[in-house]
């Protein structure tokens, strides 16, 4: 029987209108409790409003009423790979394709799981498998120039952009996607142009947005080289990630204690800067960049407000530090150098907790700044010596770049 709340509902479904969509799928469902069509797509539009334990519940419910359903352990595929579960993203897609091994989608699916998993030979693999199937298939394709944009085949990895956009040069994810790729390899012209082309097809277009305003970060000289470090080092695997750092960690003590050994301590101030700045800048580049597009004529609406608070924050501390240390060098005070201090310390843990997305990890670094800021401002209560003082909120700071990313 033909419903025309269903109708309705997969209308809206198409437009992107998830939200409104549900309501026409609860309706129909109300009509008729098992009606398997308004139960996926009701399903798949709280996938796309990221409500995973919801499509979760719904997909196993369906899976019970026919357990040889392909989209549906497609769909699962994709919710455990939001939750970066990937064992069982792996396994869902693996029963899709034993179900229907014809669909290009349930190939892009393994190499957009393998992608997530920085395994990119077998993200590429996987992609041509989908593309054997379907060779217009855009899932396929940008998951292959991403991949060959990740294992540095430049020349393969331009032609497949350049075959995504006169396939579909009115598609907004590939004008992101192309975007992204672009801005890897290091040309943020290029990817400013398809990240504007893409949000003039999808004005809500999150991942275009966050593409232009990082395009736009790019133009900055010092953030350009930070862009570079950040995809290298994003594309290797999390425990070589933590050899790199803890490698960089040992070379830079080795360093200073060598320079100490023969006499070259002037030295050992750059050396430490040097260090400094690599070990740090990648915790303060992002909150910096979003200060300056926070006063930028355009950038200031690219950011949301995460991102403006986070650069707020930092252009407030930053006004702290600089008023404190003022106050240093004309009154000869050092409490005014405690408040630099803590000033300084607190631009890592306050601005970046606006820009974490789980709960606890916002709170723990809001409460972690603002315990080094109240040290500044009355540390001098219980601690006698204003440089023990400082010390105390150093060390808080050294223990944090060590933590923070342990708080999920």
């Amino acid at each position: 029987m033909e419903s025309k709340n269903l109708d309705r509902g997969t209308q809206l479904f198409e437009m992107g209108r998830y939200e409104n969509a549900e309501s026409f799928f609860h309706k129909t469902l109300q009509e008729d409790p098992h009606n398997w069509n308004a139960k996926f797509y009701l399903a798949l539009c709280y996938f796309n409003t990221e409500k995973y334990n919801e499509a979760n519940k719904l997909s196993d419910a369906l899976l019970s009423e026919n357990p040889n359903e392909p989209h549906v352990f497609y769909l699962k595929s994709k919710i455990a790979a939001e939750k970066e579960d990937f064992n069982n993203a792996h396994k869902f897609i693996d029963e899709a394709i034993s179900l229907f091994p014809n669909d290009a989608d349930f190939f892009g699916q393994k190499a957009a799981v393998f992608m997530s998993e920085k395994q990119y030979s077998l993200s590429l693999e996987y992609a041509d498998k989908g593309l054997q199937i379907n060779p217009k298939n855009q899932f396929c394709l940008n998951l292959r120039a991403q991949a060959l944009t990740k294992l540095k085949r430049k020349v393969e990895a331009s032609e497949t952009v350049e075959n995504i956009l006169y396939d579909d040069p009115e598609n907004a994810m590939s004008q992101t996607n192309v975007g992204w790729v672009a801005l890897e390899n290091g040309d943020h012209k290029k990817a400013l142009n398809h990240f504007k082309e893409a949000l003039k097809l999808d004005p809500n277009n999150d991942y275009a947005r966050n593409g232009m305003s990082t395009a736009l970060k790019a133009r900055n000289i010092v953030y350009k080289w930070y862009l570079k470090y950040a995809f290298w080092i994003s594309n290797k695997s999390d425990k070589n990630q933590w050899f790199f750092i803890i490698g960089i960690y040992l070379v830079y003590r080795f360093a200073v204690k060598a320079l100490s050994a023969t006499g070259m301590t002037f030295l050992t101030v750059p050396i430490i800067v040097a260090y400094l700045v690599f070990a740090l800048g990648g915790w303060i580049m992002e909150p910096l960049s979003n200060m300056i597009l926070n006063f930028d004529k355009y950038g200031k609406y690219l950011l949301d407000n995460d991102e403006k608070y986070s650069g707020l924050s930092f252009f407030f501390l930053l006004i702290w530090a600089t008023i404190a240390a003022i106050a240093f060098f004309v009154l000869k005070s050092d409490y005014f150098m405690v408040l630099t201090v803590a000033g300084l310390c607190a631009l890592l843990p306050i601005p970046r907790a606006f820009l974490q997305y789980s709960r606890n990890a916002r709170i723990f670094g809001l409460a972690y700044g603002g315990i080094m800021l109240l040290l500044g401002v009355f540390g001098f209560l219980f601690i006698e010596s204003s440089f023990t003082n400082g010390l105390v909120i150093g060390g808080m700071l050294i223990l944090f770049t060590w933590i923070g990313n342990a708080i999920k």
